[in-house]
C-alpha cells in the first residue's frame, strides 16, 4: 500500500472500482461473496485513504486545494508555481496521477502516446468513452473533456 495506489489494499481497490462503475453495495457484496456491511466498511475506508492520498499528493506538489471528492477519485486545485489549474486523479488502473492545465504543443512532445494512453485509461476507468478516433485527438483535448466531465458530474451530484 503506497501513495501511488491510494494506500488501498487490492480488495479495497476492487470494491471502490466496482462502486465507481455504478454497482450498488448489495450487488458488489453478491459478486464478491461478502456481506453488504463489509462492502460498506471497505468503501468508507477506501474513501478516507483516497482522500489522504489526494491531499498528500497536493501537499507534495504544492497545490492549493479547491475541491476534493474521494468517492469520484479527484482533487481540483491550483499550482502557484506553474500558475495553472491542477487536477489530481485516482483510479484503480492508473493510481494517483497529477495533471497540469497547459497549452503545450502535444504534437511535438515525445510523450504524446504515453500521455494519450494514460488519459484514455483514465476515461475508460470512469466509463467515459470517446466516440472519435482517439489516435487523432490531442492529449490536452482528452484531458479537458475528461476533467469537465468528472467535475460536472460532481457538481450535479451536489445539487441532487
Amino acid at each position: 500500500m503506497t501513495l501511488s495506489t491510494g494506500y488501498l489494499t487490492p480488495k479495497q481497490t476492487l470494491i471502490w472500482d466496482l462502486k465507481g462503475n455504478g454497482l450498488q453495495e448489495a450487488n458488489i457484496a453478491r459478486k464478491l461473496n461478502i456481506t453488504r456491511q463489509t462492502v460498506h466498511k471497505a468503501l468508507d475506508t477506501a474513501n478516507i485513504k483516497i482522500n489522504e492520498a489526494l491531499q498528500e499528493t497536493a501537499r507534495i506538489n504544492k497545490i492549493e486545494i479547491q475541491t476534493v471528492n474521494p468517492a469520484k477519485g479527484f482533487l481540483l486545485g491550483y499550482s502557484a508555481h506553474f500558475k495553472t489549474k491542477t487536477f489530481i486523479t485516482f483510479s484503480a488502473k492508473n493510481g494517483i496521477q497529477v495533471w497540469y492545465k497547459h497549452e503545450g504543443n502535444c504534437k511535438k512532445c515525445s510523450k504524446i502516446d504515453a500521455c494519450r494512453d494514460a488519459l484514455l485509461a483514465e476515461a475508460k476507468d470512469r466509463n467515459f468513452l470517446l466516440l472519435d478516433d482517439t489516435s487523432k485527438i490531442l492529449p490536452s483535448k482528452i484531458a479537458e473533456a475528461l476533467i469537465k466531465r468528472i467535475t460536472s458530474e460532481d457538481t450535479e451530484s451536489e445539487r441532487s
